[in-house]
């Protein structure tokens, strides 16, 4: 570890270059400014970790305000790995999002988990799929015309 967990400042706000950074640390591709700077406007909650004025983990949660609510760029540099910081990102956006709820609501967060870190989700209650209820999640890219 190089820093110390009392030296980690909790933000509810990422910059465009961080947020792009720490994506392509994970392999994941980046997107154009005007894009990635959309997912961090219209997200409902973002919670970054900073250590020494870094950006060293983030994560993301996009919520219609209705009933359904996806789970997104949970991210944690390499070398920070190993010290709760993506536990804490989950627990933080889960309960602001509990903290909306009126009585009567409920809310389905979704999320696609990296290979070989569902487990990871399983300590908050998700489960993998496909499983009794619902088939194996699903997804596709759409591509915008070429610039």
């Amino acid at each position: 570890m190089t820093g110390t967990e009392s030296a980690i400042q909790w933000e509810d706000t990422l910059s465009v270059e961080d947020y792009l950074r720490l994506r392509t640390s994970t392999g994941w591709p980046a997107f154009p400014v005007e894009q990635a700077q959309n997912g961090l406007d219209n997200a409902f909650r973002i919670v970054a970790a900073r250590v020494d004025g870094q950006t060293v983990a983030m994560a993301r949660l996009l919520w219609d305000g209705s009933y359904v609510a996806y789970l997104s760029d949970v991210v944690v540099l390499p070398e920070y790995r190993g010290q709760a910081l993506g536990t804490t990102m989950v627990a933080k956006l889960l309960t602001a999002l509990k903290e909306q709820l009126r009585p009567g609501w409920r809310v389905k967060v979704s999320l696609m988990s990296a290979a070989g870190r569902e487990t990871f989700y399983e300590q908050f209650g998700f489960r993998q799929r496909p499983n009794e209820t619902g088939g194996a999640g699903m997804d596709r890219w759409f591509y915008g015309p070429e610039a």
